[in-house]
């Protein structure tokens, strides 16, 4: 909308007409509509009613009223502060109970400060700008949420002890209400691990050191072990000494998953770094169902009598055929993607090639690569390739074995573990969330593992965001939704990165300003892909502006 001059012949004369006119677009074209003609403009100036009209105008124009009350000193700007994410992950928090469930847990003790407001801050702190607790006792101060204002750092510490002392309570929950949510029952269970160091000695003897995935062996380490279900949502999380290895912590998971969560049968489902012969045994005996990823290379048993049984594949999908294999009483099932199987004996290829022409120049610098090396053998002063190898090499093209003790079809098993591949790129993906350094609680170890379980529901919530934001894609894009890939594919969902949609939310300012003594509240434009996550947990946009009072 804007102002036209329109002339007018009258006789010998012409005037000029003030109009007010819009844009409007008609069968592929542009065309200019009358809203209101305000007069000649030679009367207007005469009489003063231009200026008054311009006056009108302008008070109907907020920007330009902006810009003239700042110049007038009547205009002041408050504060500027993030306010995306606060929106999308408090109506989730709200949507999921647990702003109920922290009240209640606060009315058992006599607390002095409101344990919802600074349990919320906790999560939403891990989830935007992941730090040690004094640090966002400083960052609240910096988001647009309600009572966030009136939280301290002592507030943060008696928080983070009382999480970790809820910490069954509130999984539990978690895992009903999900539940009740997804209407999905638990069958399958997906086991990852990940380690965190933290500062400081006074906790020797409860965290250990030990292998660090950081590359800090001289900090003290933590393990931290998350279950989830097979649609990527975590059920639960579990903290040892960082000495602990992987392999020991199965059997108490799956004892915790049956008496907490009443789950009557739950299949594990891991990858090889869980797998050892006394693990896998444990687990049988308890009466634990498995589906486990095998060491090809390592596993006598696989190499020998699995990889060399004969067999035919039966075809699952394009990309994905499996046969089954018995050895004594253990069942395996081998699975082949043709398209990696190719991809794979073209890469071999490829370093053969570059072997026979660097073989010519001297076979030194070649040792040192362990890519060249594994197909290579030296003999009489010479090195050659070695094409035994080469061809043992060829059993392993495109295929991966499984281990299982279920009764699960073949191609059930199969596709349970592709969910895992998938399962563990969500996990790479989302556990940036659970970034819990730096972690300085010298004093308690409750507040140290309050601490990482506050990273753990900031997990819960990234995951049900994620969810959603699959959902939507999917029935917005319903010709490209197609069964789980096969490993190192990209399965169908929604493509933004986490980091990405963060900083676009994070984008999202609400910025207070008064102006002739009055308050607004006003919001900075959507960026990117921050739209996407007000549609996928159905909450309206606030307004441009909104009148708050003084």
């Amino acid at each position: 909308m804007f102002v036209r001059l329109k002339s007018v012949a009258a006789g010998q004369r012409s005037y000029q007409y003030v109009q007010i006119v819009e844009n409007r677009r008609e069968a592929g074209h542009v065309r200019q509509h009358i809203v209101a003609s305000l007069g000649r403009l030679d009367r207007l100036e005469a009489e003063g009613d231009l200026q008054r009209i311009i006056e009108g105008l302008v008070k109907l124009a907020p920007q330009v009223r902006l810009v003239k009350a700042q110049r007038e000193g009547s205009l002041s700007a408050q504060s500027d502060r993030l306010w995306g994410p606060v929106l999308i992950f408090e109506r989730l928090w709200q949507e999921l109970g647990l702003h109920k469930l922290m009240r209640e847990i606060a009315g058992s003790h006599r607390l002095k400060f409101d344990l919802e407001r600074c349990a919320f801050a906790i999560v939403l702190q891990r989830l935007i700008a992941p730090g040690s607790d004094l640090q966002g006792s400083q960052w609240v101060r910096t988001v647009e949420a309600d009572g966030f204002d009136k939280l301290q750092l002592a507030h943060f510490y008696k928080t983070v002890g009382l999480l970790w002392r809820h910490k069954e309570r509130i999984e539990t929950y978690l895992y009903r209400r999900g539940l009740d949510l997804f209407n999905q029952e638990v069958d399958l269970v997906f086991f990852d691990t990940t380690s965190t160091y933290f500062e400081g000695m006074s906790l020797e003897g409860w965290a250990k050191r030990g292998m660090s995935r950081d590359h800090r062996p001289d900090h003290l380490q933590l393990i931290l072990g998350v279950i989830m279900r097979r649609d990527g949502i975590p059920i639960s999380c579990e903290i040892w000494p960082g000495n602990k290895a992987d392999v020991t912590t199965l059997i108490p998971i799956m004892k915790d998953l049956k008496r907490r969560f009443r789950i009557r049968q739950a299949i594990l489902v891991c990858d090889r770094g869980m797998v050892s012969a006394a693990n896998l045994k444990a687990l049988s005996d308890a009466g634990y169902q498995y589906i486990v990823g095998m060491r090809m290379r390592r596993a006598l048993e696989v190499k020998r009598d699995v990889l060399g049984r004969a067999g035919r594949y039966r075809e699952v999908q394009h990309n994905l055929h499996v046969k089954e294999v018995w050895v004594d009483k253990r069942r395996y099932v081998v699975c082949l993607n043709p398209e990696r199987a190719e991809k794979d004996r073209v890469d071999r290829q490829a370093i053969l090639d570059k072997l026979e022409t660097k073989l010519k120049s001297g076979a030194k610098a070649l040792i040192p690569n362990t890519g060249y090396r594994r197909f290579l053998k030296s003999g009489k002063g010479a090195v050659e390739i070695d094409h035994a190898r080469v061809k043992q090499d060829e059993r392993y093209d495109g295929k991966y074995v499984l281990r299982t003790t279920t009764d699960l079809a073949a191609t059930e098993v199969a596709q349970a573990y592709r969910q895992l591949t998938w399962i563990e790129r969500l996990w790479r993906e989302l556990k940036d969330v659970m970034e819990v350094r730096p972690i300085y609680h010298h004093l308690r170890k409750d507040n140290v593992k309050g601490h990482i379980f506050g990273a753990f529901l900031a997990l819960y919530l990234s995951a049900v965001l994620r969810r959603r934001l699959d959902d939507n894609w999917r029935a917005e894009h319903p010709d490209q939704v197609r069964d789980l890939p096969a490993p190192g594919q990209q399965p169908a969902r929604y493509h933004v990165a986490w980091d990405s949609l963060m900083r676009d939310l994070s984008a999202l300012r609400a910025i207070r300003v008064q102006l002739d003594g009055e308050l607004y509240l006003l919001r900075t434009e959507f960026r990117g892909n921050a739209n996407d996550a007000f549609q996928a947990v159905g909450l309206r946009p606030p307004p441009l502006a909104e009148k708050l009072g003084v």
